[in-house]
């Protein structure tokens, strides 16, 4: 009786360990759904290209677009040839059409942010910065010249990066060269901002910058999962 009662308490596993145990089911899970993921949109592609081949062939010499092919159950592939045309010049196409070329022809004038410009409204519009100096956060991390001068150079508000080298140049607790590198990461932000805006020729202040950066972007967080699986080997 004694015995069974071991093994039961040895069988016994506390929350944290029940938790890892999830999540080991829910990553091999999830890796075996990429991996079929994977092989169903090979599949489908090469499927796509049958029908494809198909469709170029029973199309040809016809006045055709379509071609459609039927399973059971009503269900069915559709081949559909459009023309996409993509012009070299349109200053000679509305050169040719001359003084109609605007009833053939839109002109769109769009603006597009470039990525840099999306983090930096980002950044300013959720508040990802701390007023300050890079060389203000050097000077407390550490007093050795050295170190500093190493630190002005490698510190880049990649927060995981610059942890890694805090605590390696700086010879700082991990806890603490992560609290640095995010003061350091928010710090940076800072220091960019203000240099867009001198830049920029602003004449406000950075905080109605930033009001009028919160009135004009909508920032909306998304959250990207991604998975690396390997087949199992035979």
């Amino acid at each position: 009786m004694a015995e069974m009662v071991q093994n039961s308490l040895a069988t016994l596993k506390t929350p944290e360990e029940c938790q890892a145990e999830q999540i080991r089911a829910y990553v091999d899970e999830y890796a075996t759904l990429a991996l079929e993921a994977g092989r169903i949109k090979d599949r489908m592609e090469w499927l796509k290209g049958y029908f494809e081949t198909m469709a170029t062939n029973d199309l040809k010499d016809t006045k055709l677009l379509t071609a459609s092919y039927w399973g059971s159950q009503n269900s069915r592939v559709t081949v559909t040839n459009a023309a996409s045309v993509k012009p070299v010049s349109l200053t000679m196409v509305k050169q040719l059409l001359g003084n109609i070329a605007g009833d053939f022809i839109r002109t769109e004038i769009t603006d597009t942010m470039t990525a840099p410009c999306k983090k930096l409204l980002a950044m300013a519009a959720q508040g990802n910065y701390t007023e300050g100096s890079l060389d203000s956060v050097i000077g407390q991390i550490s007093a050795d010249p050295k170190i500093q001068a190493t630190l002005r150079k490698k510190l880049k508000g990649r927060w995981d990066k610059d942890k890694a080298m805090l605590m390696k140049v700086a010879g700082l607790p991990e806890q603490e060269a992560s609290d640095w590198a995010y003061l350091a990461a928010e710090v940076i932000n800072w220091e960019w901002l203000t240099q867009v805006l001198q830049a920029a020729g602003w004449t406000g202040s950075p905080q109605e910058a930033i009001d009028i950066i919160r009135a004009a972007v909508i920032v909306e967080e998304t959250i990207k999962v991604g998975i690396e699986a390997e087949a199992p080997r035979a």
